[in-house]
Protein backbone atom coordinates (compact mmCIF):
# COMPACT_ATOMS: atom_id res chain seq x y z
CA UNK A 1 0.00 0.00 0.00
CA UNK A 2 2.62 2.59 0.97
CA UNK A 3 4.58 1.33 -2.55
CA UNK A 4 0.95 2.62 -4.36
CA UNK A 5 0.60 5.90 -2.23
CA UNK A 6 4.41 6.70 -3.24
CA UNK A 7 3.84 5.99 -6.55
CA UNK A 8 0.84 7.95 -6.41
CA UNK A 9 2.58 11.12 -5.11
CA UNK A 10 5.01 11.00 -7.51
CA UNK A 11 2.72 11.10 -10.39
CA UNK A 12 1.15 14.15 -8.72
CA UNK A 13 4.05 15.42 -8.68
CA UNK A 14 5.30 15.36 -11.65
CA UNK A 15 1.63 16.30 -13.56
CA UNK A 16 1.64 19.68 -10.92
CA UNK A 17 5.63 20.46 -12.15
CA UNK A 18 4.43 19.62 -15.58
CA UNK A 19 1.72 22.17 -15.88
CA UNK A 20 4.01 24.68 -14.06
CA UNK A 21 6.31 24.53 -16.79
CA UNK A 22 9.26 23.51 -13.68
CA UNK A 23 9.90 19.85 -15.14
CA UNK A 24 11.57 19.38 -18.56
CA UNK A 25 9.19 18.06 -21.04
CA UNK A 26 10.42 17.25 -24.56
CA UNK A 27 14.35 17.71 -25.77
CA UNK A 28 16.82 19.42 -23.75
CA UNK A 29 17.58 23.04 -24.31
CA UNK A 30 21.00 21.92 -26.07
CA UNK A 31 19.24 20.10 -28.64
CA UNK A 32 16.49 22.17 -29.30
CA UNK A 33 16.50 23.86 -32.62
CA UNK A 34 16.93 27.76 -32.49
CA UNK A 35 13.55 29.51 -32.90
CA UNK A 36 13.86 31.20 -36.76
CA UNK A 37 14.37 34.93 -36.85
CA UNK A 38 12.05 36.89 -38.81
CA UNK A 39 14.65 39.85 -39.10
CA UNK A 40 17.52 37.86 -40.16
CA UNK A 41 16.60 38.29 -43.67
CA UNK A 42 16.47 41.63 -43.39
CA UNK A 43 19.39 42.29 -41.41
CA UNK A 44 21.05 40.20 -44.04
CA UNK A 45 20.05 42.04 -46.71
CA UNK A 46 20.81 45.19 -45.02
CA UNK A 47 25.05 43.95 -44.54
CA UNK A 48 24.59 42.93 -48.02
CA UNK A 49 23.71 45.93 -49.78
CA UNK A 50 26.12 47.96 -46.78
CA UNK A 51 28.97 46.27 -48.05
CA UNK A 52 28.18 46.81 -51.95
CA UNK A 53 27.98 50.27 -51.46
CA UNK A 54 31.10 50.85 -49.65
CA UNK A 55 33.09 48.54 -52.13
CA UNK A 56 31.79 51.15 -54.70
CA UNK A 57 32.84 54.09 -52.74
CA UNK A 58 36.42 52.40 -52.66
CA UNK A 59 36.19 51.28 -56.01
CA UNK A 60 34.69 54.80 -57.62
CA UNK A 61 36.24 57.30 -55.44
CA UNK A 62 34.91 60.59 -58.08
CA UNK A 63 31.89 58.82 -59.10
CA UNK A 64 28.19 60.16 -57.75
CA UNK A 65 27.27 57.83 -55.54
CA UNK A 66 24.58 60.08 -54.00
CA UNK A 67 21.82 58.31 -55.28
CA UNK A 68 22.08 54.99 -53.33
CA UNK A 69 19.00 53.37 -54.39
CA UNK A 70 19.65 54.32 -58.40
CA UNK A 71 23.23 51.84 -57.04
CA UNK A 72 21.03 49.66 -55.42
CA UNK A 73 18.72 49.13 -58.54
CA UNK A 74 21.17 48.71 -60.62
CA UNK A 75 23.19 46.09 -58.42
CA UNK A 76 20.36 44.23 -58.04
CA UNK A 77 19.54 44.51 -61.60
CA UNK A 78 22.66 42.44 -62.02
CA UNK A 79 21.57 39.91 -59.73
CA UNK A 80 18.05 39.42 -62.07
CA UNK A 81 20.23 39.16 -65.07
CA UNK A 82 22.92 36.59 -63.59
CA UNK A 83 19.61 34.57 -62.14
CA UNK A 84 18.26 34.76 -65.90
CA UNK A 85 20.96 32.96 -67.40
CA UNK A 86 23.41 35.95 -68.15
CA UNK A 87 27.39 35.63 -67.90
CA UNK A 88 29.29 38.82 -66.53
CA UNK A 89 30.35 39.41 -69.65
CA UNK A 90 26.99 40.06 -71.25
CA UNK A 91 25.79 42.22 -68.33
CA UNK A 92 28.65 44.26 -68.55
CA UNK A 93 28.42 44.87 -72.56
CA UNK A 94 25.02 45.79 -71.61
CA UNK A 95 25.36 48.26 -68.73
CA UNK A 96 28.52 50.14 -70.23
CA UNK A 97 28.29 52.94 -73.07
CA UNK A 98 25.00 54.59 -71.54
CA UNK A 99 24.71 56.50 -68.55
CA UNK A 100 27.99 54.49 -66.86
CA UNK A 101 31.94 54.18 -67.26
CA UNK A 102 33.37 51.05 -68.14
CA UNK A 103 34.96 51.10 -64.93
CA UNK A 104 31.64 51.58 -63.29
CA UNK A 105 29.72 49.03 -64.94
CA UNK A 106 32.53 46.94 -64.14
CA UNK A 107 32.14 47.66 -60.08
CA UNK A 108 28.48 47.23 -60.36
CA UNK A 109 28.77 43.93 -62.05
CA UNK A 110 31.68 42.51 -59.89
CA UNK A 111 30.69 44.12 -56.56
CA UNK A 112 27.02 42.70 -57.14
CA UNK A 113 28.49 39.34 -57.79
CA UNK A 114 30.05 39.90 -54.20
CA UNK A 115 28.09 41.55 -52.04
CA UNK A 116 24.33 40.90 -53.14
CA UNK A 117 24.07 37.62 -54.73
CA UNK A 118 27.25 35.81 -53.58
CA UNK A 119 26.01 32.63 -55.34
CA UNK A 120 27.62 34.25 -58.58
CA UNK A 121 30.25 35.85 -57.34
CA UNK A 122 33.96 35.21 -59.03
CA UNK A 123 35.98 32.43 -57.78
CA UNK A 124 40.34 33.66 -57.52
Amino acid sequence: MKKMAAIAAVLLVTGSLTACGTFPVGPSPSKTTATPDPDAAARETFAQESAYLAELRKQLPKTDLSSVQLWLDLGHAVCAAFDSGLTPKEVFDSMQGGALSSPEASAVVVLSGIHLCPEYAPTP
